[in-house]
């Protein structure tokens, strides 16, 4: 255990140093190895294994001491130590724990699907069949097409960890913003992300569901001080996936004209972006595509949105599944917007009666309609339903109350991917079960074993720091 600060201190800048020489060292070397034998000398040192990429093998390492380094170096700034100190350590432990769990990882899929679409784009061809996206993730790949599509997927495969850095810290800071102590914000995210289903597909898939929920995340936490900021992240997350429209309502509802402003005409320029370029072709292809996404996506078990379960269950019944979704879906979704209105109408989240209390009230219910709103769910997708499944945590109380959250946190996010019918629309019940938890429990306060459990956990960091 650490004796006191200066010792910390000490030992954080010793630690920097010797990364720094390590790294010097090793940067040495590879120089002398390149100058005198060329490249034949590098290749002679490694292996390749089999079962593994080895650019991935290498990079990975490379991912890890860099993040130690830079880990490191912030952390010997006691200001920043002080207050972000915790944020560092528990950040840099959840990255290398994916690194590690991804170096095993030889085949990614969905960011094919990315590269094919800017090939698609700069051919001037029709978005292939699976490509369900808005043109702009194709357009801002054009620039980086001299890398060659397995050049364009590794620049997606490093960007997404660096999202998933800073969707932990935005998660902690949002739950900051709904009252959530620090410390507690940053342990409870923590341990929320160690195991986290949904966030290891997302990473193995290279999907972009970080970068949307940090866009939809910092547009929450800007406003209304940047409303500028909020307005333009929410445009670019709409622009990334379609769904983020829903959470335009709250800001639309406020009647906030210099967001709408802001929000209107940095959605527009994103749309110029590709218009400019390459006309409305591109917009056409989306659209065509996503009307026949049935077609594109046939059943798949894993895949828990409400039109998957309707279609499976009609073919059971030997019926036409694809007409009945909309007699089953619009029901359940008027029911969740019913839901998003009772945690405002009773301020569930927040006490606050202006603006900012009904971004905070609406947001965690919002997120349930986002998500069950879109025609396909896979299992990365429920990443975006991290903050309501935390914050109602604050308002459990009975045994049954926490028999069904467990229920529904092993479902939705510890239960690992299969295809197995009925069983495998887990996740949709999960999410279903903490969605009604929300609606009961909209009035009540935060328990008292929350206090307690802060008080402890204050009592923890007290004995880390002595």
């Amino acid at each position: 255990m650490i004796e006191d600060t200066e010792t910390l201190e000490s030992g954080l800048v010793r630690a920097w140093k010797g990364w720094l020489g390590i790294t010097g060292c090793v940067a040495g070397v590879l120089i002398l190895a390149l100058s005198f034998g060329g490249v034949h000398t590098l290749s002679r040192c490694i292996q390749s294994d089999p079962l593994s990429i080895t650019a991935q093998t290498l990079a990975c390492v490379g991912l890890v001491w860099v993040s130690v380094g830079g880990a490191l170096c912030l952390l010997c700034d006691q200001a920043i130590r002080s207050r972000y100190g915790w944020h560092i350590v528990c950040s840099l432990v959840l990255l290398i724990l994916y690194l590690n769990v991804l170096r095993e990882r030889a085949q990614y899929a969905d960011v094919q699907d990315y590269v094919q679409a800017a090939m698609d784009l700069k051919n001037g061809h029709p978005f292939h069949i699976r490509y369900l996206y808005p043109p702009l993730l194709a357009t801002v790949c054009q620039p980086f097409l001299c890398l060659g599509g397995d050049g364009l997927a590794a620049l997606f495969w490093g960007v997404n960890w660096i999202g998933l850095v800073v969707f932990f810290f935005l998660l902690v800071k949002t739950l900051e913003a709904y009252g959530v102590e620090t410390r507690v914000s940053c342990l409870g995210v923590f341990l929320f992300l160690l195991v986290n289903v949904p966030v290891l597909r997302t990473l193995s898939f290279v999907q972009v569901n970080f970068h949307m929920m940090n866009l939809i995340l910092l547009a929450f936490l800007c406003y209304p001080r940047y409303r500028f900021v909020s307005a333009v992240a929410l445009a670019v997350a709409i622009h990334l996936k379609a769904s983020p429209l829903v959470i335009a309502l709250p800001f639309l509802y406020l009647r906030d004209k210099r967001w709408a402003l802001s929000w209107m005409l940095s959605g527009g320029l994103l749309f110029g972006l590709t218009y400019l370029y390459y006309g409305w072709a591109p917009f056409a292809s989306y659209l065509a595509n996503v009307s026949t996404l049935y077609q594109a996506n046939g059943i798949c078990f894993r895949e828990n949105s409400i039109d998957a379960l309707v279609r499976t269950v009609a073919i059971a019944v030997r019926e036409n599944g694809t007409a009945l979704v909309p007699f089953v879906k619009v029901p359940v979704l008027v029911g969740l917007l019913w839901g998003v209105w009772h945690s405002v109408r009773t301020r569930m989240w927040s006490t606050r009666n202006d603006g900012v209390g009904l971004l905070h009230n609406s947001l965690p219910l919002l997120l349930f309609v986002m998500v069950f709103m879109s025609p396909l769910v896979w299992e990365h997708h429920f990443v975006f339903l991290s903050l309501p499944f935390l914050l109602i945590i604050r308002k459990l109380r009975t045994s049954l109350e926490w028999v069904a959250y467990g229920f529904s946190y092993l479902c939705v996010y510890l239960m690992p991917t299969f295809d197995f019918y009925p069983w495998s629309f887990c996740r949709l019940l999960g999410a279903g079960i903490v969605f009604v938890l929300c609606v009961r429990l909209s009035s009540r306060g935060d328990s008292r074993w929350f206090e307690e459990c802060r008080q402890k956990v204050d009592r923890m960091f007290s004995v880390l720091r002595k």
